[in-house]
């Protein structure tokens, strides 16, 4: 049974990058909000690394895991998704890029939403997220290879005969930490944070342990926290972690908001929150699934019969370069430093469309794995004829005391690892998906790769030709072959139109036949947005924020 109702201005569902920008913002304003999240806070050094808790480290709550990674998949779907529980929500495990959206692929947005009415906001995110491009002039950081390697490939790409223009590849934003001296100087960010110098281990995409990434968490979420910081109006916002929220019902004007404890300390209880505005921000699939589970069970029957539609995966693909001819490193640097944008002829109907292809690096703890696990003659004799060195030096009694060379030819070797560049490619795929819920009420994504046939395939032309420039091998990843992909990038599912037969919110993000419902985060996208969309997603947040007045204004 709940107990009595803690009240509220707003209650923000999610801690991704809609939910901490309204939350922060809305504190500014005096708000008096409650951020509920469903996972963890990470401190430094609590992400995990050890075999045991990397186990342990998936969100499936029906089979005892509460963990960071939640991977979704459906027999029926071309598209498995990667998303992240905890606080910071996305933010945790992206690979820190923020690219704006050029001014075309605006087309079709709602309320006259272009790149001009997001300008202002694109750069207030840059500002307090303290993004910067990679520093590849600082002498620690220009001693990166797979920078180095895909900028040098960019600069020999031909022009595809259906692109619009040659492709530009340069340095893009990255919500990185590379303030300091040296390697792993710590300093405090603006808003009161002790961050690390990123040191580039490469481990961005499984949680930095070292702060040295500008999680969400560190800069709007600890904003939010921080009375000195939020100005005469401001009110502290409330965190709930370890909270998820399972029933919104509208009650005299406002709302009830029900929860319930997640981890290894829940119990059955459910608490409940009352507040005049809810924001429901739990990422394209979470927020899809939560108002799909609503809409059936009876708590908000008119909500738009357009919930779950309108899905897709910003063209998510990826590949591998293999056997390049020069050292390549992916271990070495953030995940991702360098992108290369293509801008393309439209689909036949006129869709715009674009591509980016990134350099994607992985955790030196990684390569050691793979390292190990990859059969290799070479490394097959060498531990052949280091036993036989030791058989013969044992007949015949003449040991070696020093033997550093022979330990070191029993380590793995990595040359196959070292000469490989991962790419990550995204774009303008299709929003013919929709999110769908099973019958005990589990959401998953049900997309097919047809109608985005000529973005796949622009995509693996482009990754081959980057291949053929470092003179290596292309490895597409082998699922794609039986047309399945991985999405890292959800949009879509809540998607804002100027109409509730066309879509579940309008262009402010309030929820048609709901005053004070609100959706902001990734599934109100109406469209793929073409880079990486964390950037766009958190100005859109801004600019919803932007519209609400003081808390007593106008």
């Amino acid at each position: 049974m709940a107990g009595e109702a803690s009240e509220f201005d707003v209650v923000v569902i999610g801690s991704g990058f809609g939910g901490s920008v309204m939350t922060c913002r809305l504190a500014e304003k005096g708000y008096r909000v409650c951020l509920l999240e469903r996972g963890r806070e990470y401190g430094f050094n609590a992400f995990p690394r050890r075999i045991h808790e990397l186990k342990r480290a998936f969100w499936d709550p029906k089979d005892g895991l509460d963990g960071l990674f939640e991977v979704r998949s459906h027999p029926d779907s071309d598209v498995s998704t990667l998303t992240a529980s905890g606080l910071g929500g996305g933010s945790l495990i992206y690979a820190n890029v923020l690219i704006p959206m050029d001014d075309e692929l605006f087309a079709g947005w709602p309320g006259g939403i272009d790149r001009a009415a997001l300008d202002p906001y694109y750069d207030k995110v840059l500002a307090t997220m303290q993004a910067a491009p990679y520093p590849f002039g600082d002498p620690y950081y220009a001693d990166t290879p797979k920078s180095q390697a895909l900028k040098d490939a960019a600069a020999q790409l031909p022009q595809d005969p259906e692109a619009t223009a040659p492709p530009h590849g340069f340095f893009p934003h990255l919500a990185v930490w590379f303030k300091g001296t040296f390697p792993g100087e710590q300093s405090v960010n603006d808003h009161g944070i002790v961050q690390s110098r990123c040191i580039k281990c490469g481990e961005c995409d499984v949680g930095c342990n070292i702060h040295a990434k500008n999680t969400l968490d560190l800069n709007y979420i600890a904003r939010a926290r921080n009375a000195a910081l939020l100005g005469p109006a401001g009110v502290p916002a409330e965190v709930r972690t370890n909270t998820e929220a399972v029933d919104i019902v509208p009650d005299g004007g406002g709302y009830v908001v029900t929860c319930r404890a997640t981890g290894e300390t829940a119990t059955a209880a459910e608490t409940t929150l009352r507040a005049g505005k809810v924001v429901v921000a739990c990422g394209s699939v979470g927020s899809a699934g939560l108002l799909l589970r609503l809409k059936r069970g009876g708590s908000l029957p008119e909500l738009s019969d357009a919930v779950g539609k309108g899905w897709c995966g910003n063209g998510d693909l990826e590949g591998t370069v293999l056997k390049a001819s020069d050292d390549i490193v992916p271990t070495d640097g953030p995940v991702i430093t360098y992108a290369v944008k293509y801008a393309y002829s439209p689909y036949p109907d006129g869709f715009a469309h674009q591509i980016y292809i990134e350099d994607a690096g992985f955790p030196n703890f990684l390569a050691w794995y793979v390292a190990g696990k990859l059969p290799s003659a070479r490394d097959f004799v060498a531990r052949l004829r280091l036993a036989w060195k030791f058989v013969v030096r044992l007949v015949r009694r003449r040991p070696e005391i020093n033997i550093g060379d022979d330990v070191a030819h029993m380590i793995d070797s990595d040359d196959s690892i070292r000469r490989t560049l991962l790419l990550l490619g995204m774009g303008r795929d299709r929003s013919d998906g929709e999110v769908v819920l099973d019958r005990d009420g589990n959401a998953a994504v049900i997309w097919k790769v047809r109608a985005s046939r000529l973005h796949v395939d622009r995509q693996k032309r482009e990754m081959k030709r980057i291949a053929k420039a470092l003179d290596g091998d292309f490895l597409v990843n082998p699922l794609t072959w039986l047309d399945k992909l991985i999405a890292v990038h959800p949009l879509g599912g809540c998607v804002m139109a100027d109409d509730p037969a066309d879509g579940v919110v309008n262009p402010d993000g309030e929820v048609f036949n709901y005053p004070g419902l609100y959706v902001v985060d990734g599934s109100i996208v109406p469209t793929s947005i073409g880079p990486n969309p964390s950037l766009t997603i958190a100005a859109l947040a801004e600019r919803i924020a932007d519209r609400f007045p003081t808390r007593g204004g106008a």
